[in-house]
């Protein structure tokens, strides 16, 4: 017969390893706002609920202060400290977010002390309960006076902290920690009944969720159902973000556990267009079974099964985003002409340039008309008085006139950076320096009108050479920037090699350069 075994376990060690399950700080301070939701849940359920949930956070250089309206009675404190790891929510009806109890043990990524100041209804006593870390005990007593809460409610203070909270560079930094709290909630302050407040000794921050001013994708399959399984279902809220950072996070029960789809390696969801950047938004699967600490997901059949939902309609994402890029280019590259006529247009109006002759619709108003041949001078006096249009390259009919316009197009020829052909700036797409401009839209906006510039100064030529003298010299300047920025990079490696200290050899032994030995 196989001899049994009892499994001891180091109470206080294994406290404080719960407590640091949180992937930060912030995450751990979010359980308070997660029991303040149970508790409101219930309350609600039970018809005795407030009209709003207001959860607080006060940060102070030597105190974390968290406070909420929902307290408990000795019996569920005792209870709470009783069934670590096995929560009383996991046998509740009303649907919640804790199902583990670890909660209570989170302040350990911020400090060493938690007390519990704590009051189940008007009637009842104040309680305080103190946590300290690295302890297999907890104490419970009646709260002094001055500790008393005014009003039924918890508030927990997290003190012997192991880092100042108010700097704001700090991993619960005022911004930092309204921005996590906003994006794990977000379902729940958009309920309007969840309200959340940031307090400092510089003012208040409520937290909000953020606005979404984006086309929506997949606008007809808001709820999916799993294949096999039709009472599972999940929801989907998606958008187009044309910035290329979007993420798409799974929640359960209105709170992100995973935050970027990017983030699930080994399961081809990371380089597919779900996680490209382009789609912002969550998808909400409450079947699934989150992990200690909602860190991720159990991967049971549920995951892999909600995995392959996605991978199927990867085609019907991808045709929708291929649509939205295409038109934001198009908006893109549109607003990037406008602004880099004008800002060449302004350059171009300076006293260096006053002698060009410029494309129609390019030249400010007032400029005086360059110095050019009588011949030029009678055809354009002529056309004027018959009330013909100029037949010059870039006059191009508009509502405001007569104007110059820039657009980006592949050349079959791929050596040459733009031309001008009727009234149009080319840049040519398939270039390696317009590719390396293209990063970023500063850099775009510079290179769009450096093109106009160039071709505005070719424009000037009789001869017929002067565009690929220009050619050649936005070679050799595109080049040379490549150059300095390789150069910029580089970082001088320190050789492990010491300087030798030159020192005088003691009487009798011979010096000895720093090579070694003759």
């Amino acid at each position: 017969m196989a001899q049994r075994i009892a499994i001891q376990l180091h109470v206080a060690n294994a406290l404080q390893w719960l407590g640091t399950l949180y992937r930060n700080p912030a995450d751990a301070l979010k359980e308070h706002v997660s029991n303040a939701i149970d508790e409101h849940l219930k309350a609600m359920a039970a018809g005795t609920a407030h009209d709003r949930c207001q959860v607080t956070f006060t940060l102070d250089r030597r105190h974390v202060t968290i406070d909420y309206p929902y307290g408990m009675s000795r019996a569920e404190i005792e209870s709470a400290l009783e069934r670590v790891a096995d929560s009383a929510k996991r046998a509740g009806s009303t649907r919640t977010i804790g199902r583990l109890g670890i909660g209570i043990f989170s302040f350990q990524q911020v400090g060493r002390r938690c007390t519990f100041y704590t009051r189940k209804t008007p009637l009842a006593e104040t309680l305080c309960v103190v946590l300290k870390e690295g302890s297999d005990q907890a104490s419970v007593e009646t709260a002094l006076a001055r500790a008393r809460l005014d009003r039924p409610g918890m508030r927990v203070v997290i003190s012997e902290l192991k880092f100042d909270p108010t700097r704001s560079r700090g991993p619960i930094a005022p911004d930092t920690l309204r921005r996590y709290l906003a994006e794990k909630f977000e379902s729940y302050l958009r309920e309007g009944w969840l309200t959340i407040e940031i307090r400092t000794g510089v003012g208040r921050f409520a937290v909000t969720p953020a606005r979404i001013r984006l086309p929506r994708l997949l606008a007809d399959l808001r709820e999916l159902a799993l294949p096999d399984a039709a009472d599972k279902k999940l929801r989907l809220d998606l958008y187009f973000d044309p910035s290329g950072h979007g993420r798409v996070a799974i929640r359960h029960h209105g709170v992100s556990i995973v935050d970027d789809l990017k983030a699930l390696a080994a399961y081809g969801l990371e380089t597919s267009a779900w996680a490209q950047g382009s789609v912002r938004g969550v998808i909400d699967a409450d079947f699934l079974t989150p992990l200690p600490a909602r860190s991720g997901f159990e991967e049971n059949e549920d995951w892999v099964a909600l995995l392959d939902l996605l991978d199927r309609y990867l085609p019907t994402i991808a045709a929708e985003l291929d649509g939205h890029l295409a038109a934001h280019r198009a908006q893109q590259v549109s607003e990037i002409s406008e602004r880099a006529v004008r800002l060449a247009r302004d350059i171009l109006d300076l006293d260096e340039f006053r002698d060009l002759a410029l494309p129609g619709g390019l030249a400010k108003r007032g400029r005086p008309e360059p110095a050019t041949s009588r011949q030029s001078k009678a055809t354009a006096r002529k056309r004027r008085h018959a009330g013909e249009a100029s037949v010059a390259p870039g006059d191009r009919p508009s509502a405001r006139g007569h104007r110059i316009r820039y657009e980006e197009v592949p050349f079959e020829d791929g050596s040459r950076h733009s031309r001008f052909v009727a009234g149009v700036v080319q840049a040519n797409t398939v270039h390696p320096d317009f590719q390396q401009a293209a990063r970023s839209s500063d850099t775009r906006l510079v290179y769009a009108a450096l093109m106009i510039g160039k071709e505005s100064i070719a424009f000037n030529d009789r001869t017929g050479s002067a565009g690929d003298f220009l050619e050649r010299l936005l070679d050799f300047y595109f080049k040379l920037n490549t150059r300095k920025s390789q150069r910029a990079k580089r970082r001088t490696q320190p050789t492990a090699a010491q300087d030798s200290l030159d020192l005088e050899p003691p009487p009798g032994r011979p010096r000895q350069d720093a090579a070694g030995p003759i």
